[in-house]
């Protein structure tokens, strides 16, 4: 274990209580002490700074943010100011088991990145049924089962944050993007099963927006990565739709209709823009 150097633990905080915060960050403390060397930052995204609590720990340092940049803004501020190769990320609202942490650092270094695989059953009702559903386009898209896509507790390089720094968003989702650029360029990942608790606190995610920029940004994602696997099927169906068209004509008219023709013009257009992204995707 003490091959990977140390860990730098990033901690991103809004609207959290300073009670919960500090609980996070004692948890965390708890289970690595005498595992490797850590470093805890604390990133305070436009809270009252006057509210937020003081650590004196010489382990855990507090970045602040004189206004709300966003989820993936306070993770980035955590990373450029991270001692480590390796990074380590949870939320501060008590909803990860932080002390199942020392269990990860069996994996750390074997894979490239170790995430907190949480049950769907565990989650709330209402982020089910649309989690399912980006599941499954992710894990299409990736060609590889995805159990979970943005678990907020995880280990990974911080490498490969670096290298497609411009793809990460300022809000949501850190996450989702990490462990899609990870299994759509071969960077190997495992995942652990761990507990997930109720938030305490309200939580800032809209189940519908978020969702749907959730959607997005796997299909953005997508067309950067893995385009024939979006422009194939579309190609597909254009072109079942031209067959389908041109049987019909056949039958009722004898020969094809302008529909017909340009659904099978559009089908192969799809189709070579595919092969197009897909070169400039390889350059």
């Amino acid at each position: 274990m003490n091959s990977i150097g140390g860990i730098s633990f990033i901690i991103p905080c809004y609207r959290e209580k300073a009670e919960v915060i500090l609980s996070t960050v004692t948890g965390l403390t708890a289970a690595m002490e005498g595992t490797v060397g850590f470093e805890i930052i604390v990133v305070n995204d436009g809270n009252d700074t006057e509210m937020f609590p003081d650590f004196s720990d010489e382990r855990v340092v507090t970045i602040h943010h004189e206004i709300n940049l966003g989820y993936g803004a306070s993770l980035m501020s955590g990373i450029v100011a991270s001692n480590h190769e390796w990074i380590g990320i949870v939320d501060a609202d008590g909803t990860y088991p932080v002390a199942h942490f020392k269990r990860f650092l069996e994996f750390v270094g074997k894979y490239d990145m170790v995430v907190g695989r949480r049950r769907l059953q565990d989650l709330p009702a209402l982020r089910r049924l649309p989690k399912f559903f980006l599941l499954r386009l992710a894990g299409y898209i990736a060609d590889h089962r995805i159990p979970d896509l943005n678990s907020g507790m995880r280990i990974f390089r911080k490498s490969i944050v670096m290298e497609y720094r411009r793809l990460f968003p300022k809000r949501f989702s850190f996450t989702t993007t990490i462990t899609m650029i990870c299994f759509t360029n071969f960077f190997s990942v495992r995942f652990l099963d761990i507990p997930y608790y109720t938030r305490v606190g309200a939580s800032s995610i809209n189940p519908v927006g978020d969702t749907v920029k959730f959607f997005s940004l796997v299909l953005r994602l997508a067309l950067y990565f893995k385009p024939l696997r979006f422009f194939i099927p579309l190609s597909g169906c254009a072109l079942i739709a031209a067959l389908a068209r041109a049987i019909r004509d056949v039958v009722l008219t004898n020969h094809f209709g302008g529909l017909t023709l340009v659904l099978f013009f559009m089908g192969f257009q799809i189709f070579f823009f595919g092969l197009l992204a897909e070169i400039i995707n390889k350059k």
